[in-house]
């Protein structure tokens, strides 16, 4: 069960992102610990590099929910994720992981397949389902 706390934090996040540019936000009882813009996986990776353990048990809000960024809000331990939009994959990637998540549109498989191009770590991780095998791999190629 989801408690009222989370609700809130995960709420705070839908409108940190509905609100500003920002492509991450964290947040943990009530505060935005962290807000960060810019554009694909580098600002999760980023803001999980920064944050360090400090990211652990918050809620996680992301501009877009896929494999990529579903593997990293697992890896960062996300109390919750919220995203205003997402795919099947990224959504069950954060159940199998025990992670709560809210998304406002599913983002249908034909739309990443058709865009793969401009989604290049969803398919550099498509084999991938270890978190931490999944930040590794991001790291070296974002993070050079």
């Amino acid at each position: 069960m989801i408690c009222e706390e989370l609700i809130r934090d995960m709420e705070l996040a839908r409108e940190v992102l509905s609100k500003t540019d920002c492509s991450i936000a964290v947040i943990s009882y009530g505060k935005i610990w962290k807000q960060k813009t810019g554009d694909g996986i580098g600002p999760i990776l980023e803001t999980i590099e920064e944050m360090g353990e400090n990211i652990y048990d918050s809620v996680i809000g992301n501009r877009f929910l896929g494999r990529a960024s579903a593997l990293l809000c697992r890896y960062a331990k996300a109390q919750a994720v919220y995203s205003p939009q997402g795919t099947k994959t990224g959504i069950a990637l954060l159940i199998m992981g025990g992670i709560p998540c809210q998304v406002d549109e599913l983002i249908p498989q034909n739309v990443i397949t058709e865009t793969e191009n401009n989604l290049p770590f969803e398919k550099l991780l498509k084999d991938v389902t270890s978190p931490e095998e999944a930040y590794n791999v991001l790291k070296e190629k974002v993070l050079k």
